[in-house]
């Protein structure tokens, strides 16, 4: 059966149902990236007793359990139900965060982070598929879009992340990190509850069948979805690699300000407004997209991109944070029109897997490019990797975006 004639035996009853699901699934991602412990995440490993180099080791386990579980969670969420993998993932996230009330050792928080990593594994990519199938299904199967799913999900998440940065650094300053752990885990128990207000929309849904035949049957449909057109793997590629540009460039904007001497008290505020910078460009993409046509648009989105990179290297504060501004309103209307255009032209069977799929090549994008980018670092130092980063940036627009709003045009 069809999307379309799925979605034409909705009654009235589970139509308003199935609404919820319009606002529930962006209350879902606000609460899972309100992370109060994001921008002071090296003082927040401190106070359980641990140095820089057990604080890499931790990360390093965390980044490994979602790259290894990136592509089976999209899969599974395409066959057992978006629901279901998203109540799981929310079972694991809530856990990890209520696990941290007793944690005093290494061993402890090498289990927060594996169950950590299981979470936002399993409720990376399905949030999407199922908000894009409510939305198809109440619009009776129809192709017209109102271009709202990746939009709201992009702009909730970032006022969320931008909001805890600011509430993590008001608590600093009238309290302890006690009370941003205790506050953090009533975040996490949160997420569970968020998903139990979920529901399930009538789509077709595969079985489960031999492991050999479930690879033979991914395999084909990636094969076909990379051999469908020129732009789709232009596509694909595009959203493995730009964002990676971008999340270099976020790693390398606060080595920057450490070394030009912005002190930490600062980073909480500044944070929050390049996350409302990038949620108001977001939530403007399609608007912008609709100004200057798909072809402007890219070429906005990359030369904007290259200023602020650029800007970074001139090696003054000023311009540092005019750069990671530039980033960031970039990054916002990359975001919502890369991953819109993406989920408008997949098939609804495989729409988890196939988000996944572009999560699990950016991260194993920015685990190769971060080691090199590393070494260049320790060897030639702080500048010469923005640099380097900036001749990396030039690539793939040059290489990807390019060709691609060429394509577009």
């Amino acid at each position: 059966m069809t999307e379309k004639k799925l979605a034409s035996t909705l009654q009235p009853a589970a139509q308003t149902q199935l609404a919820r699901n319009l606002w529930a699934v962006p209350g879902l991602r606000a609460v899972q990236r309100f992370m109060l412990v994001a921008p002071i995440m090296v003082p927040f490993f401190a106070h359980y007793g641990q140095d820089l180099q057990a604080i890499l080791l931790l990360e390093s386990i965390y980044a490994c359990v979602v790259l290894v579980m990136e592509l089976p969670s999209g899969y599974l969420a395409d066959r057992l139900g978006r629901v279901t993998v998203l109540r799981l993932g929310a079972l694991f996230w809530s856990s990890s965060w209520l696990l941290l009330l007793g944690v005093n050792d290494f061993s402890g928080l090498v289990l927060f982070e594996i169950f950590t990593g299981l979470g936002s594994s399993l409720l990376s990519g399905a949030d999407l598929a199922l908000l894009y199938d409510s939305e198809r299904a109440l619009q009776h199967g129809e192709s017209a879009r109102s271009n709202r799913t990746v939009r709201n999900l992009f702009v909730v998440g970032m006022a969320a992340e931008g909001l805890a940065a600011l509430s993590a650094t008001a608590l600093l300053m009238f309290s302890g990190i006690e009370l941003v752990i205790l506050l953090q885990a009533i975040c996490g128990v949160s997420v569970l509850l968020a998903s139990l207000l979920l529901l399930e929309p009538p789509v077709r849904r595969g079985q489960l069948r031999s492991l050999s035949d479930e690879w033979e049957a991914l395999w084909q449909v990636l094969s076909a979805l990379w051999q469908q057109s020129t732009l789709m793997r232009r596509l694909l590629g595009a959203l493995c690699l730009w964002p990676l540009v971008n999340f270099l460039t976020i790693w390398l904007t606060q080595a920057v300000w450490v070394e030009l001497e912005l002190t930490l008290v600062h980073f909480g505020w500044i944070w929050c407004i390049l996350q409302v910078v990038a949620a108001l460009t977001g939530q403007l993409a399609h608007r912008v997209e609709t100004w200057l046509g798909a072809y402007g648009t890219i070429q906005v989105i990359g030369v904007t991109a290259l200023a602020g990179i650029t800007v970074l290297a001139i090696g003054q504060l000023v311009w540092a944070l005019a750069g990671a501004g530039l980033l960031f309103a970039a990054r916002g209307v990359f975001a919502v029109l890369f991953m819109d255009a993406l989920n408008w032209r997949i098939d609804g069977d495989y729409r988890a897997t196939i988000n996944s799929l572009i999560g699990f090549g950016l991260r194993l994008g920015f685990v190769i490019a971060a080691s090199i980018f590393g070494l260049v670092f320790d060897v030639m130092g702080l500048w010469a990797t923005v640099l380097s980063l900036l001749l990396l940036a030039v690539l793939v627009f040059a290489g990807l975006l390019l060709p691609l709003a060429r394509q577009l045009r």
